[in-house]
């Protein structure tokens, strides 16, 4: 499979993992609805005289809670690690091949700033998925062009660790999108189904990273992913010898 193939084959994966988790996390608030309504219904039904009168009835309800049960552990499941060995790659590499996927339209202007010599734990095609749906996400941003400045840079601070940033010159986000782009399905953007940044929020934290979405004062946005060596450590959040060029909203 080359390299094209393999980026699309994991963001088709990427977007399936997203939709089963949200269809997971639904199917367990209804079950939990029934088991409550089921709890409260066998609850009457044992001051009445058909409790007592009919054994099936108690038995049906037994048979609701056991299937509950067994419908709960089903949605529980995950699908087994196939190694235990923790790939790794330099995030400039999975830049560069996630600019290379990328639709970059004529008047988008790439800058590229790759200052980073250490690594993340993650394969070079999950990495370039994270930097490809954050691009993606930037160039949607631009429709008339603009600037998409991708950097990378390694923290210096604590133990250290490795931050990826990407940037735009685009229109913004309404403030409502600050606190609700990560959730999945979530997009202001008619016709788009809003799962980019919620799977590089999994990606991010399923790897002991943080990632943070914040805007400039004269628009734009900016995506900044940090993997930490040691997460509680402090960070800096900025490449080294570079003044920051987002202020915070």
């Amino acid at each position: 499979m080359d390299s094209r193939a393999d980026l699309q084959a994991r963001e088709r994966a990427a977007v399936a993992d997203v939709v089963a988790s949200t269809l997971r996390h639904d199917l367990r608030n209804k079950l939990a609805s029934i088991r409550n309504a089921s709890f409260y219904l066998m609850r009457k039904m044992q001051k009445t005289d058909a409790w007592g009168a009919d054994a099936r009835v108690e038995a049906f309800f037994q048979l609701i809670d056991r299937e509950l049960a067994a419908a709960e552990e089903v949605l529980s499941r995950r699908a087994p690690v196939v190694s235990s060995e923790r790939p790794c790659c330099r995030p400039r590499d999975a830049a560069e091949h996630a600019l290379g996927e990328a639709r970059l339209d004529d008047n988008v202007r790439v800058e590229r700033d790759f200052r980073d010599s250490g690594k993340v734990p993650l394969d070079l095609e999950d990495l370039a998925l994270l930097v490809r749906c954050l691009v993606d996400n930037a160039v949607e941003a631009m429709p008339r062009g603009g600037l998409l400045t991708v950097r990378t840079w390694d923290i210096e601070e604590g133990e250290g660790g490795v931050a990826i940033r990407v940037e735009d010159t685009g229109e913004g986000l309404v403030a409502e999108a600050y606190s609700r782009a990560f959730e999945p399905f979530y997009s202001t953007r008619p016709g788009h189904a809003g799962l980019g940044l919620n799977i590089v929020q999994r990606l991010v934290l399923r790897n002991g990273g943080k990632v943070a979405l914040d805007g400039g004062p004269t628009g734009g946005t900016h995506v900044e992913v940090l993997f930490l060596h040691r997460p509680e450590a402090g960070a800096r959040t900025r490449p080294a010898s570079q003044e920051e060029t987002r202020g915070n909203k």
